[in-house]
């Protein structure tokens, strides 16, 4: 049997599954916590992990790849995002366990920190 590595349960749902809740910092207009989590290629940049990192509202996965850029240095920004403010299709972002695809749309925080897993995915694993 194979299990796809996005269809494993967390806190009780698929990924998939809508999300349950409201936000609730981001509403407040309050910083909000990001704890972000590094695999594949990205793994070994050198940073903790999970870094902890505090951003103001609307949160958005552009604002994480910069400050990931402002303390991992502009290589690790590079294999990120391109030139603009996107970032690469071969770069998977998971946040609270559901993907975002569009770097500059606002995401909605349901938990305190939110949990943003960046994913590096190269030729051999399909990226």
């Amino acid at each position: 049997m194979t299990v796809r590595w996005d269809a494993v349960v967390q806190e009780n749902r698929f990924w998939s599954e809508p999300r349950r809740g409201v936000p609730d910092a981001a509403c407040a207009g309050e910083p909000v916590a990001v704890q972000v989590w590094l695999f594949g290629r990205l793994g070994d940049a050198g940073l903790p992990r999970p870094l902890e990192l505090t951003l103001r509202p609307p949160v958005r996965i552009c604002h994480v790849i910069d400050e990931l850029g402002r303390i991992g240095g502009e290589e690790l920004r590079r294999k990120l995002a391109g030139p603009g403010s996107g970032k690469l299709p071969a770069c998977r972002v998971f946040v609270d366990g559901a993907p975002i695809e569009d770097a500059d749309a606002p995401i909605e925080v349901h938990s305190a920190p939110a949990r943003v897993e960046v994913i590096l995915l190269t030729g051999i694993e399909g990226g």
